[in-house]
């Protein structure tokens, strides 16, 4: 009876192990579908000469998504962020891009900050079918082929999706600084790669419509620490102001040099060069520099029924309080805008974890519709 009962227990052990084994990868599917994290991918220049923007973007994207975890996620899910350092390289772009959506299989992607690694990265999400909002300035990466400025793309790509901000936008509100400025004669200057050549088409397309005239193109490297060359050129000629198309640490030193050079004249740049990490280092040199930019860098001056003051100065105070910086520029408006604009996708969609391919075009859908969105740097009607 003993040896038995033995074998008895031991059979009923065995069967409820096999049965157990047979259904518990079923249970398993279905809990990590229900508790799954949202894998998210940020790929931005957190090292060379766009890193004053690209970390700022990093900063700002994860102080948020730890924000929103706090309170519970999403749908239940909390968010995951994986970051990748593109070092401001077009080809390690591209590297993060292919380990985002090969390996960490994410349901979206952020960035890059750079417009040329942005132009490299967007065919490969584009041909994977993956959800992209690209935290760079040009339509060129949204844009399937060439079109003609001043007016938006004609064809664009289905699965890229960026700010309305264009360089003709960024552009519009510099001519309204030079008109004020009583210029009519533009000496201009822009960095030479994919975002300055991008801004220099822009220029060439719009300045005559605004009643001004270039009298001198220059332009100067992404990592230059001298620039008289240029400037040396630019003071021979007759201008009324200097318009610098760049948004790096070399652009700033362009507007420095110019003062040593006794270029009083006035000089207007993009919104980047007066971020918090070029003015660190340049501190007072850069006094009287005008820039285009967003509603992040007027912070409290914002009027309190403009529908972006809530959103800069929430991003404001989480900066103030979580990093070494006085204020948010808009590396960080990137960054907080970029996460955002996901979470109202992800609300909307409640994506179907369990198909990763329906899931990624449940977010992009969702993308495709969002309205009534207000960010530091931009807004969703």
């Amino acid at each position: 009876m003993k040896m038995k009962s033995k074998k008895t227990a031991l059979f009923i052990g065995i069967s409820l192990a096999v049965f157990t084994l047979s259904i518990f990868p079923m249970m398993t599917d279905t809990a990590k579908a229900a508790s799954a994290p949202y894998k998210l991918g940020l790929v931005t220049s957190v090292t060379g000469f766009m890193s004053p923007m690209g970390s700022g973007a990093r900063d700002a994207a994860k102080l948020v998504v730890d924000r929103i975890n706090s309170q519970g996620g999403i749908n239940g899910h909390p968010i995951e962020l994986i970051v990748y350092d593109d070092g401001s390289d077009p080809s390690k772009g591209v590297m993060a891009y292919k380990k985002l959506i090969g390996e960490d299989k994410v349901l979206g992607i952020m960035g890059p900050v750079s417009t040329g690694i942005a132009m490299a990265c967007a065919p490969i999400a584009e041909k994977a079918g993956v959800p992209v909002f690209s935290l760079n300035s040009s339509s060129w990466v949204v844009a399937l082929k060439p079109w003609n400025l001043p007016n938006p793309p004609t064809k664009i790509r289905h699965w890229i999706f960026k700010a309305g901000i264009d360089p003709i936008f960024l552009y519009e509100g510099m001519y309204r600084i030079l008109k004020d400025q009583g210029a009519t004669k533009i000496a201009h200057m822009n960095v030479n790669n994919a975002m300055g050549k991008a801004m220099r088409r822009a220029l060439e397309a719009s300045h005559k419509r605004a009643g001004l005239e270039v009298v001198i193109w220059e332009e100067y490297g992404r990592q230059d620490t001298d620039l008289t060359v240029p400037l040396t050129k630019m003071k021979g000629t007759d201008f009324d102001a200097i318009v610098i198309s760049g948004a790096e640490m070399a652009g700033a030193i362009g507007y420095k040099q110019a003062r040593e050079m006794g270029i009083t004249k006035p000089i207007v740049g993009m919104a980047p060069l007066a971020m918090s990490q070029i003015v660190q280092v340049l501190g007072k040199s850069l006094d009287g520099l005008m820039v285009g930019t967003f509603p992040v860098s007027l912070g409290d001056a914002l009027p309190a029924d403009d529908p972006q003051r809530k959103p800069v100065m929430e991003l404001t105070k989480l900066v103030q309080e979580n990093t070494n910086r006085k204020r948010a520029d808009t590396g960080h408006a990137a960054g907080w805008d970029g996460v955002y604009l996901y979470v109202d996708a992800l609300k909307r969609a409640n994506p179907d974890l369990s198909d990763l391919k329906k899931a990624r075009t449940q977010v992009r859908d969702a993308f495709a519709t969002i309205k009534g969105l207000f960010g530091p740097s931009l807004l969703v009607t």
